[in-house]
């Protein structure tokens, strides 16, 4: 028997090996794909839902669509209803597995492993990555029938049957017993809190009931507490997650827990003898065996507790928002969330919004710093008494950047995304420039005020020239970071050539006027180096916006944002 039973475990290693497989090549194969999907929440509730859906069935993991969503909630990028609804459309697309799980195709199982195998040594990343799933297929299929066969053998042995006995959920009367039904519910909780997957909980109760160990009933109680159980991951998702991302992960808690309520509820209909919800079940699945009819389960239950909650979602939503308040009155996103690196496209995408934020506070200080000349107003002084702390915070947020990049470089990236990542630290780097220039700006300022020195009436004038021109490079560069255009390339490409060409104007003329005697000596070299200054500024903010449209080169579908 205990033969048997590791025999029982290593097919549930085996299934649980190659669901992951699967779910994390199709997650890959997916890549960018799932961004248009997601996209589509912003229409409705039940639009949301379908895209939940679509998500789920795409990945093949619920757990992986429902942290994406708490990143996505905790970078900004979606409302609490919107998380909601593509959460609660991510418990109907999991059920596909189930489904999938159901049907005897055991004659795939070795072509797809040979196939799976073979595709991994050709050197394209796309193949590679299908390799991946096709393997992950074959696997999943293979771990179940390890399990199935090794579970019949054990259905021999009177007392494992008799530990199954414990919690059946049979109907006396018509009625399932309250005490063993609640059994069920928390067995199924505890196994897939620790398992971490209800997908792979339904596939081991779906094979525990096609060994005979279980009935419709109990398995049924246990997919139910498999539904509760696989919230924990949204909870672990967003313990460092912002307050609004704790609000998702709650909503979906008390989203499965009314759902299961719900289904508790209608077992008190009878139909033919029994809960009309198993005699429904049945019937949907007209010949089909048990595993059959514990899949189709699986997914009226899901289907009809989401179409039933759909309306409450706003007041789920405020239930949410009452028992976990935003105190402050503001929300505090994080572009560089952690849970978005396992989409490496994604999280691409989310660095270039961080340096964009980065590149903005940057140019601020470099604003602040030209203005003390001729614009040193009372909100510009109080500015420069925070320049130095401003200046830790560039430092700190390029910290921050290069480090998430360095863990996006462990995960399994193909190769445009791998050559992304080069392309972003140039920029990182180019934004710290930026932001270093403030300090010397400060120097050569403070330099000519102490001195009591003035530039000329066209000095001046040309210096507010290309300070404005400046801002209009800067403003150009954070928005190419997110949105690049041909039509802003172009742009760019025309204010490079303008701005250096002003440049070299400007001081071919002003070492006209030094040489001329209308402009004194000390005056003169402090002026030739604010145009260095400029004219570095302006380097990098050119190379962002050279880099900005390489990295978009593969992201077409940013390009027209």
């Amino acid at each position: 028997m205990f033969m048997t039973a590791m025999q029982v475990f290593g097919g549930l290693a085996i299934f649980i090996f190659g669901m992951k497989l699967m779910s994390d090549g199709l997650h890959r194969v997916a890549g960018e794909k799932m961004r248009s999907i997601l996209r589509m929440f912003s229409a409705n509730p039940l639009v949301a839902v379908a895209s939940g859906a679509a998500v789920t069935c795409v990945i093949q993991s619920s757990s992986a669509s429902t942290v994406m969503v708490i990143g996505f909630v905790n970078a900004g990028w979606l409302s609490l209803i919107q998380a909601m609804g593509l959460i609660f459309g991510a418990n109907i697309g999991t059920t596909v597995t189930a489904q999938l799980v159901a049907f005897d195709i055991t004659w795939l199982i070795m072509p797809s492993i040979i196939a799976g195998l073979l595709l991994g040594f050709v050197k394209r990343r796309t193949i590679a990555d299908w390799s991946e799933t096709i393997l992950g297929f074959g696997f999943l299929f293979l771990g179940m029938e390890f399990m199935s066969g090794e579970l019949k053998t054990l259905a021999g042995h009177p007392a494992f049957v008799q530990a199954f006995q414990t919690f059946k959920c049979a109907p006396v009367d018509g009625i399932i017993p309250i005490g063993s039904l609640l059994g069920a519910i928390f067995i199924g909780v505890a196994a897939t809190m620790i398992i971490q997957s209800s997908s792979a909980c339904s596939g081991i109760v779906i094979a525990l009931g096609a060994s005979g160990l279980l009935d419709l009933y109990t398995a049924v109680a246990l997919v139910m507490g498999s539904n509760i159980g696989t919230t924990i991951t949204a909870q672990l998702a967003a313990m460092t997650a912002n307050r609004v991302a704790k609000q998702a992960a709650l909503a979906h808690t008390l989203f499965n827990l009314l759902g299961v309520m719900i289904i508790i509820l209608s077992f008190l209909i009878t139909w033919g003898g029994e809960p009309a919800f198993f005699t429904l079940i049945r019937k949907l699945s007209l010949n089909g065996g048990l595993p059959r009819q514990i899949a189709n389960a699986h997914t009226v239950f899901n289907v009809f507790t989401t179409l039933v909650l759909l309306p409450f979602i706003p007041l789920l939503a405020h239930i949410c928002e009452k028992v976990i308040p935003v105190s402050s009155g503001k929300i505090r996103y994080q572009y560089l969330e952690p849970h978005l690196l396992d989409t490496p496209s994604i999280a691409l995408t989310q660095t270039a919004y961080a340096l964009r934020r980065m590149l903005q506070k940057a140019w601020k200080m470099i604003d602040c710093a030209l203005n003390i000349y001729n614009r040193n107003d009372e909100k510009n002084q109080l500015m420069v008494r925070q320049l130095e702390k401003r200046e830790a915070d560039i430092d700190e947020r390029q910290k921050n950047i290069t480090d998430y990049l360095s863990q996006l470089m462990s995960k399994k990236l193909n190769k445009e995304e791998a050559a992304q990542i080069p392309l972003l630290l140039h920029c990182t780097n180019d934004v710290e420039r930026i932001g270093d220039h403030t300090e010397i700006i400060q120097s050569i300022i403070g330099n000519l005020q102490s001195n009591d020195l003035k530039f000329s009436l066209q000095a001046e004038k040309e210096y507010d020239i290309l300070h404005d021109k400046l801002a209009q490079a800067a403003d150009l560069s954070a928005e190419m970071l997110t949105c690049c255009t041909p039509q802003l390339q172009e742009k760019s490409n025309l204010l490079e050539q303008e701005i250096y060409h002003l440049l070299d104007s400007f001081e071919t003329e002003h070492i006209a006027r030094i040489n001329r005697g209308d402009c004194r000596p000390q005056v003169g070299i402090l002026y030739l180096e604010l145009m260095a200054e400029f004219r570095k500024i302006s380097r990098h903010l050119f190379n962002i916006n050279e880099r900005s449209e390489m990295f978009y080169e593969n992201f077409p579908t940013e390009r027209h944002k």
